[in-house]
């Protein structure tokens, strides 16, 4: 500013017609063209540094925007990993629940197991206690019937010493008391006898085939079958347990 004011004194000094010396003149001159090339090398600095402030302007208002989104995407982040803690907790508590459940049917189930397996053994004990009643018995009776004297030809001399026939008036037997045959209806059937699917009741399909009541039962409500392979096809009894009763039973109208 002061060389601007020392050249404006010097041009009204000359306009007003002071006289000034040339060396002062040159002086003068060299000292604005000076300030004039200085005034430029302002005026550029001055344009470089406004256009820094624009760069860094846009700069900031970029990374205010990546700013912005990356917040944006870190909450969407915690919410949704909120969001899947959530879900975890509540699919904990679900499979905890189901376990539970799941557990409380399966000590059901094996008493339910242990219940039928004891009442299978009584059955089969059952079964085999009537058996070797049943067999005790047949034997008794076959070894009484033995025992009855039996019709034989028996000759007495006559004087002529002809043979002749004893009549039965002339025999004399005695015949041991026959023993009493203790029959039961729940008595299993043995031997060849097959038990008919068609007509059997309940006792015999139990104690015979040892299937349980509500099997028998149900063999029962389902009838009449054509041929015994239907209590399979029915959904009765599984495949195994026919395999083992197949050759014991019948469907014979």
């Amino acid at each position: 500013m002061k060389r601007w004011v020392v050249i404006s004194v010097v041009l009204l000094m000359g306009l007003s017609g002071c006289m000034v010396s040339k060396t002062k003149y040159e002086a003068s001159v060299a000292d604005m063209e000076s300030a004039k090339a200085e005034l430029e090398k302002s005026r550029m600095h001055q344009e470089a540094l406004e256009e820094q402030i624009r760069n860094l302007k846009g700069l900031n208002e970029k990374v205010s925007t990546d700013l912005e989104t990356m917040t944006t995407e870190v909450q969407r982040i915690k919410e949704g990993r909120k969001n899947e803690h959530t879900l975890l907790e509540t699919r904990e508590r679900e499979l905890d629940q189901e376990k539970e459940q799941l557990t409380s049917k399966l000590r059901v189930v094996v008493d339910q197991y242990q219940k039928v397996k004891s009442q299978n053994k009584a059955l089969k004990e059952t079964v085999l206690r009537y058996q070797k009643e049943l067999k005790d018995t047949r034997e008794s009776s076959v070894g009484s019937t033995a025992g009855v004297m039996k019709p034989s030809e028996t000759t007495d001399m006559s004087k002529s010493g002809i043979a002749q026939p004893v009549t039965p008036s002339s025999i004399v037997s005695s015949k041991p008391p026959v023993p009493k045959i203790v029959t039961s209806p729940t008595l299993p059937k043995m031997g060849g006898d097959l038990v008919n699917i068609n007509k059997a009741p309940v006792s015999d399909l139990v104690l015979t085939l040892g299937l349980t009541r509500e099997v028998a039962e149900e063999v029962i409500s389902n009838r009449p079958y054509r041929l015994r392979g239907e209590l399979v096809a029915k959904n009765i009894i599984p495949k195994a347990t026919f395999d083992e009763i197949k050759d014991r039973i019948t469907a014979s109208p």
